[in-house]
C-alpha cells in the first residue's frame, strides 16, 4: 500500500476553492487531468456515495466520510467501476483507501489545499503520482479566474 500527500497555493479564498472542487461541472474541468470526459455523480454530502467514471462508466465508487465545508472532505473508496458495475470486491479484511481533502486559508491571502491519498495500491499510486500534480495545477487555474463561480 501507498500514501502520497500533493499541495498547491492557490490565490482564491476557500470557499471559492472548494467551489471549484466539489461543483459538477467545474469537476469536469479539473478532473479532465485524470481521463479526458472524466465526471462525478453524487451530492458530495456526507454520507452519499460517489463515483467517478470516465466516458465508458470505468473508475471509482466512494462514500462520503466527512464533509466540513471549505475545510475538509474525506472520501473512503468503496472500490472499482467498470461499464459502471462495482469489479469483485478484493478481501474483506482489505485496509480502506481515502482521499483527504484539506483546505487552509492562508495569512498572506488565498488557500493552501492538500489532497492525501492513503492506502492505494502500488499500481494505483504511481499512475496518480503524475495525474494530481496537473489536476491541481488545472484547479488552481479555475479557482483564480475571474470568468468562473
Amino acid at each position: 500500500m501507498s500514501d502520497q500527500q500533493h499541495t498547491i497555493d492557490i490565490d482564491a479564498a476557500p470557499e471559492r476553492v472548494w467551489a471549484c472542487l466539489f461543483d459538477p461541472v467545474a469537476f469536469r474541468e479539473w478532473a479532465s487531468a485524470f481521463c479526458e470526459g472524466a465526471h462525478c455523480e453524487g451530492d458530495w454530502s456526507e454520507g452519499s456515495r460517489m463515483r467517478f467514471l470516465d466516458p465508458d462508466c470505468n473508475g471509482m465508487e466512494a462514500v462520503v466520510e466527512r464533509r466540513q465545508p471549505p475545510t475538509q472532505l474525506t472520501l473512503r473508496m468503496l472500490g472499482e467501476l467498470r461499464e459502471g458495475q462495482p469489479v469483485t470486491p478484493g478481501l474483506p479484511d482489505a485496509a480502506p483507501i481515502y482521499e483527504r481533502y484539506a483546505l487552509a486559508r492562508r495569512p498572506e491571502g488565498g488557500t493552501r489545499l492538500d489532497v492525501r491519498l492513503e492506502g492505494w495500491s502500488e499500481d494505483h499510486a504511481a499512475m496518480l503520482q503524475g495525474m494530481w500534480p496537473r489536476a491541481l495545477q488545472q484547479l488552481k487555474t479555475l479557482a483564480e479566474s475571474s470568468s468562473h463561480f
